[in-house]
Order: C-alpha cells, then sequence, then structure tokens
C-alpha cells in the first residue's frame, strides 16, 4: 500500500516554479546548482527564505528524486513548444510522484467525469477520503485543517495544468493529448508495467488522468503508429504492439531531436 504524504497541504501547482527548475536542468545544470539558484541566488524573486525552502523541498520531493529521470522530463518539456503540452508532462509525472493526487484523480475524480457531471467541489472529495482512513491509517493524524487543504490544492493542481477551471466549484475542461505525451505516458508504462502488452496498455489508469477512455487510447496507439512512435495493430479482439524504442529515455532522445 502506497503511504499517503500531507505534502500537498503546502504548496500545490508550482508550475511557472516547475519550469523553471526543468530549464535549468536542461541546461546541463546540477542539483546542487539549481538548490544554489533557487535558495541563495532566488532566481524565482521570493520574498523570503523559508518560502524559497518550502518551494525546493516541495520541486525536489515532486521531480528530483531521480537526476536521471529528471533530466529525462526536462528535456522533453524545454523542447516542447506548446505551453499546454509542455505543462501536461510535467502534470502526469506529478501525478506519478504524489500517490494521493494520483488516486484521487484515478478513483474519484475521472469517476464524477466519466458519470457526466460537470465538476466537482472539496466536498465531493472529503468523503472519498474520509473513506480510506482503514487503507491509509496515516491520514487519521491529519488534521481537519490538513485534510481540506490537501483536497483543495488537488484541485488547484488540477486547474494550474489546465485540466480543470473555475474557483471554489472546478468544471472539467477538455484535454488535447498530442501524440508526443501520447507516447511518453506509453514509454512510461512500458519502464514501469511488469506485464506489458496492448491490452495492459490501453487498461492503464494513467490515461485517466487526461480524461481518456480506453477508445481514446486505441486512436492514439493507431496514431502514433501513423508516426513511427510504435506499432500498434488491431484486427477484432487481436492486438499486438511493439514499441521503437527500448525505454522513455531513447523515445525522448529520439522524439526531441524532431521537435
Amino acid at each position: 500500500m502506497r503511504k499517503y504524504s500531507a505534502a500537498l497541504s503546502s504548496k500545490a501547482g508550482l508550475v511557472d516554479e516547475t519550469f523553471t527548475a526543468l530549464s535549468f536542468i536542461a541546461n546541463g545544470k546540477s542539483e546542487e546548482a539549481l538548490r544554489v539558484a533557487f535558495l541563495e541566488e532566488d532566481v524565482l524573486g521570493k520574498d523570503t527564505h523559508e518560502n524559497r525552502r518550502a518551494i525546493w523541498t516541495r520541486l525536489r520531493q515532486r521531480f528530483l528524486s531521480d537526476w536521471g529521470s529528471a533530466k529525462t522530463l526536462a528535456k522533453m518539456v524545454t523542447r516542447e513548444p506548446n505551453y499546454d503540452s509542455a505543462r501536461l508532462f510535467i502534470y502526469y509525472e506529478f501525478c506519478l510522484s504524489e500517490y494521493i493526487l494520483y488516486d484521487a484523480v484515478i478513483e474519484q475524480i475521472y469517476t464524477r467525469y466519466v458519470n457526466g457531471f460537470t465538476g466537482i467541489e472539496i466536498s465531493d472529495l472529503q468523503a472519498w477520503l474520509d473513506s480510506l482512513q482503514n487503507e491509509h491509517p496515516e491520514i487519521k493524524d491529519w488534521s481537519p485543517q490538513t485534510r481540506k487543504k490537501v483536497l483543495s490544492n488537488i484541485l488547484t493542481v488540477l486547474r494550474d495544468y489546465g485540466l480543470m477551471s473555475g474557483v471554489a466549484r472546478k468544471k472539467f475542461e477538455r484535454v488535447f493529448v498530442p501524440t508526443s505525451l501520447a507516447g511518453y505516458v506509453l514509454y512510461s508504462l512500458k519502464d514501469r508495467l511488469e506485464q506489458f502488452g496492448p491490452l495492459t496498455v490501453i487498461n492503464s489508469p494513467d490515461w485517466h488522468l487526461f480524461w481518456l477512455e480506453a477508445s481514446d487510447v486505441v486512436n492514439l496507439l493507431k496514431e502514433m503508429t501513423r508516426e513511427g512512435l510504435c506499432n500498434f495493430q488491431k484486427q477484432g479482439e487481436v492486438m499486438t504492439l511493439d514499441l521503437k524504442w527500448q525505454d522513455l529515455e531513447e523515445y525522448v532522445e529520439a522524439i526531441t531531436r524532431k521537435i
């Protein structure tokens, strides 16, 4: 069972700050140089050292625990010309690193989306979180204020990364998933799944992070095949899926040369 963190109670999207960090990484800066830039040189222009340290702590937790993966993400994000698409790469990795964010989107928010709801409020998430206390006893140690802040920031993240809009009540927005992002998800699944194949890919909940259903994934796999990113074939119920590159790092290296 993946333990939930209350880290989202302190900082939400940090979109601009993440873009800044990834730009530094893409330009060859080391983690120490990045730390100095954020904490001592104050490249973000934040007013207090405490605020700078809080931002740095969250960025390290979300994106920098594996420096190789951080460099791969930085290369993809900084080479993606479309801002809305670029931030979706960050959002995806954010969800993978923050378990409560991932589960809230998959188990509760996406479920409302496919059931025809137009949006969601904090109150819609509170019962879900309370129901998880036996599976996640760490939640019992959170104060009511912390729980509310975590849930509020989950919805703020979705708004900041373009999946929802609105203030108190968040409204679902249609999400355009380019093939570059679909390929990123596909090769990420290749790296992470024990059993990799067309069915496990199509049925992966990762796609639900972007409001995609199985039929949408099939269409994306066909489009990626036309673009030479993979080879997906479907004849009735028989499907095959072959990849062009060995892993996500190779995929990003190849795809960024084309952008």
